[in-house]
C-alpha cells in the first residue's frame, strides 16, 4: 500500500501523531500520554504485533485505549504513506514474508551473517534474520546472556538462550578469558550471575591475578550514589 517515496517519521513527529489520535478519540492525553501509549505501540510492533492482535490480547482500560489509539495511528500512517521506525523492520519482515522471491533475492544477496550483541535482539529482529539467513544458515552471531539489560527495550533474552535449538548445527565457542578484570572481580560477578535462571554456563578466567577485594557500599538512592562515586574518583585521582 506504499509508495516509493514514503516518508520517515521520527520519534517526536511520531509522538505528535499519537496525541493527535488521543484527541481525535477524546481520549485525556493527561492520563494517557502520548509518550506511554507509543512506547506501548512501539513494544507491540517490536513483538510483531499489530493492533488487530495487540487488540485480541487487552486486559486493562489503559491496554483497551492504547489498542484504539494503535489502529487509528497505523492507518493514518498508511493514509498520510509514511513509517514511522518501527515499521522500517516490521515492513521489511512483511515483504519478505509475502513475497518468496524477494526473500530468495536478499537471501543470496548476504550469503553470510554476522549478529553483534545479539542478547539484545528483539522478535522482529529476530524473524528477520530467520527469513535472511535461514535457508543458507551461513550464519554468526556474538553475544553474552550476561549483559542482557534491555528488556524494557523490548530485547528478547530467549533470542540468545534458545539459539540453540533454533540452530541446531551450530558451533559454540566461549570466549572466556577476560582482559580487564581481576580474578575477584571475575568471582563477585560470577557468584551473582549463577543465580540467573537457564543461563549459558562458561568460566570466566583472566591472567591480571587476583586483585584488591570487591567493596560494597549501601546506599539510599542514585543521587547519594553519583556523589559516592565522584567522591571516589577525586580521592583517587588525589
Amino acid at each position: 500500500g506504499y509508495t516509493r517515496s514514503y516518508t520517515i517519521y521520527d520519534q517526536a513527529d511520531s509522538r505528535r501523531l499519537v496525541k493527535q489520535c488521543l484527541e481525535t478519540l477524546d481520549k485525556d492525553t493527561k492520563r494517557f500520554t502520548p509518550a506511554a501509549v507509543q512506547s506501548q505501540i512501539s513494544a507491540a510492533k517490536n513483538r510483531l504485533r499489530s493492533a488487530d492482535e495487540y487488540g485480541q490480547m487487552v486486559g486493562d482500560y489503559f491496554e483497551k485505549t492504547v489498542a484504539e489509539v494503535y489502529e487509528l495511528y497505523d492507518n493514518e500512517l498508511m493514509r498520510m504513506n509514511a513509517m514511522d521506525f518501527d515499521d522500517l523492520l516490521v515492513r521489511t519482515v512483511n515483504v519478505l514474508e509475502l513475497f518468496p522471491e524477494v526473500r530468495a533475492r536478499y537471501s543470496a544477496a548476504f550469503r553470510h551473517v554476522l549478529v553483534d550483541e545479539y542478547q539484545d535482539t528483539n522478535a522482529v529482529q529476530y524473524r528477520l534474520l530467520q527469513l535472511i539467513a535461514g535457508e543458507h544458515r551461513n550464519l554468526m552471531v556474538v553475544g553474552d546472556d550476561a549483559q542482557s539489560i534491555y528488556g524494557f527495550r523490548g530485547a528478547d533474552i530467549r533470542n540468545i538462550l534458545d539459539f540453540q535449538d533454533d540452530f541446531e548445527d551450530a558451533e559454540v565457542v566461549r570466549l572466556e578469558q577476560n582482559y580487564r578484570s581481576t580474578q575477584t572481580i571475575l568471582a563477585a560477578a560470577n557468584g551473582l550471575i549463577s543465580h540467573n535462571r537457564g543461563p549459558m554456563i562458561k568460566h570466566l578466567l583472566t591472567d591480571l591475578g587476583e586483585g584488591d577485594l570487591v567493596k560494597i557500599r549501601e546506599l539510599d538512592d542514585e543521587h547519594v550514589e553519583a556523589r559516592f562515586v565522584v567522591g571516589e574518583i577525586e580521592r583517587l585521582v588525589d
